[in-house]
């Protein structure tokens, strides 16, 4: 064994067993922490190099400290995927439910069963479809929260609804099970956003409109630009935005959308998150009614005794 390239793949970890069978004797192994060139990080366990130990050797020294069916999971996880940019300060490990370990600093340890482990930069760590359910069902999420990770990770192409739908199978007691069972429908449907979600099922469905089509390429730009929602035998457009601060680059690249779909005659509606979240009626009136405007010869429903589309049907007929 080459123990300085095994280092390496481990980002500067070890364990006694590793070092002794790469050639190093009780001694030398004893000199390299007295002499400061390792240090110990626990029993059995040393980093086996001068300079700090960055988050990636700290994941790794988890990892060999918990054995053999250990796996990354929750934001660590996400981080390994590709869909958290920054490493979580707090590294969090799944053990099988017969082993016990005891933590290193900075981490957590929990006892699961029957998880589907991969490999990403060389450490285990929860498959993509787990760690996604995992993430929407950690205490305190809610169903937005819950439907906002996973149209994150299909967004991200780490997993399809599909995929989330079978794993979700195997997870009869997750808290927004019947939730993200009608969401990942929607989010296979292309959105990519909660805020998207919501406009299919409170505005669209729950009124009997028309199902747009998600995410479409358009304009000259359509390599980059994409509209939300397009309606496209009257030409309309809902363009959705749930950003606080819509300013900026983001406000060009919006007006420059908004002058592509007009170039094809298209009529584009703005709507942010108090339109779809805490007013999704008025919001099915104003589309409903631009609809009809351009063409459309069919007609909606009122959600509830209440709801402001019965004045737009009784216009209607």
């Amino acid at each position: 064994m080459d123990l300085d390239r095994l280092v390496r793949a481990q980002h500067g970890v070890c364990t006694t067993q590793q070092a002794l069978v790469g050639g190093l004797s009780v001694e030398a192994l004893r000199w390299k922490v007295a002499s400061g060139r390792w240090q110990r990080l626990g029993r059995e366990l040393y980093v086996a190099q001068t300079g700090p130990l960055d988050w990636l050797g700290r994941a790794h020294a988890l990892v060999l400290r918990g054995g053999p069916g250990v796996a990354l999971s929750l934001d660590s996880a996400a981080h390994l995927h590709g869909v958290r940019p920054d490493p979580p300060p707090v590294i969090t490990l799944w053990v099988p439910r017969d082993r016990r370990m005891t933590r290193l600093p900075g981490s957590r340890v929990a006892q699961r069963s029957d998880v589907e482990v991969v490999v990403r930069r060389g450490l285990p760590v929860t498959s993509a479809a787990r760690t996604a359910l995992d993430l929407a069902d950690v205490p305190g999420t809610d169903w937005r929260g819950a439907v906002a990770t996973a149209a994150r990770w299909v967004q991200r192409r780490k997993v399809t609804a599909t995929e989330l739908g079978r794993a979700l199978d195997a997870r009869p007691r997750h808290a927004h099970r019947r939730t993200l069972r009608l969401a990942l429908g929607i989010v296979d449907a292309g959105a990519e956003s909660l805020l998207e979600v919501g406009y299919v099922r409170d505005v669209e469905r729950r009124h009997g409109l028309p199902s747009a089509r998600l995410q479409v390429p358009g304009g000259p730009a359509a390599a980059r630009l994409r509209r939300d929602a397009e309606y496209e035998d009257w030409k309309v457009v809902v363009e959705l935005d749930g950003r606080l601060g819509h300013e900026g680059e983001h406000l060009a690249v919006d007006r420059r959308r908004d002058r592509d779909a007009a170039r094809e005659g298209r009529l584009t509606l703005r709507a942010g998150w108090v339109d779809v979240d805490r007013a999704p009626c008025r919001l099915a009136v104003d589309v409903h009614e631009t609809l009809r405007s351009r063409g459309w010869r069919g007609l909606g429903r009122a959600c509830g005794p209440r709801c402001p589309l019965h004045h737009a049907l009784v216009r209607a007929v």
